[in-house]
């Protein structure tokens, strides 16, 4: 029960890494309140597989691309905690295309969400809760194509890109006040790899996108995500961790 009498905030945690993110936190003794986009269905589903296994979760629909709606959710935060003590930014999208045939729409698109969702909720959980308590636990989602060049994914690796000097630059800032920001760079089985597959399938055919089928399940990063929340990563900050079995080396 690393995580007892926390509080957490998962987004994007309907599906894929944020919800074995969630079940793992909930399991290790944290209240979690989990966030999607659409699918009433998904996240119902979650918080009933996170309460049958005796853990305690609440959820909601929100954009946290747009602050109208992350004002929402920190309403509710209040309402059902009181308070917070660990968030994870998940919440992400792509859609992989070759640059020449991105639009200026999809470009902002992927960076409000990425962007805009992870220092909407940074900012309101920091400045509502932890500064008070002087303690904090912020996780944010990196990923390879911030670090190395791909393909079909200019916008999504920028937007992570971006999450990496924002990780760093506020764990600098906020290290007087005992709040710890990092950031994971997980490599996991999830509907974007399944999309890049698909990508790399039609551009370059089955053999590009073998190694992306062959990826473990998302409980297998959600370790490090808990090492991060807990006690035990108190002198950590400002790191990019790759969870990837040796993909980003």
């Amino acid at each position: 029960m690393r995580l007892k009498n926390k509080t957490a905030l998962v987004t994007g945690g309907t599906r894929g890494i944020g919800r074995a993110v969630a079940q793992t936190f909930a399991h290790e003794g944290a209240k979690v309140y989990i966030v999607g986009y659409q699918g009433r269905k998904l996240l119902d589903e979650t918080i009933y597989n996170i309460q049958k296994d005796g853990g305690e979760a609440y959820g909601g629909l929100f954009d946290v691309s747009l602050e109208a709606d992350v004002k929402l959710l920190f309403k509710e935060i209040d309402d059902v905690f009181g308070s917070l003590d660990i968030l994870v930014n998940n919440a992400g999208i792509i859609k992989p295309k070759p640059f020449v045939d991105l639009t200026f729409e999809e470009w902002q698109k992927t960076l409000n969400v990425h962007m805009n969702g992870t220092f909407l909720c940074t900012y309101y959980a920091v400045k509502k809760y932890m500064l008070d308590k002087n303690e904090g636990k912020i996780i944010n989602l990196a990923a390879p194509a911030a670090f190395k060049g791909s393909i079909g994914v200019v916008d999504y690796a920028s937007a992570k890109g971006g999450i990496v000097s924002f990780t760093k630059n506020v764990a600098k800032e906020l290290v007087l006040y005992n709040i710890q920001v990092n950031a994971v760079l997980p490599v996991a089985s999830t509907r974007m790899t399944e999309a890049l597959s698909e990508f790399y399938k039609v551009q370059f055919g089955h053999d590009y996108a073998d190694y992306l089928e062959k990826l473990p399940p998302p409980e297998t990063v959600a370790p490090i995500f808990l090492f991060l929340a807990s006690k035990d990563s108190d002198y950590v900050t400002g790191q990019i961790i790759a969870a990837d079995g040796g993909l980003t080396i």
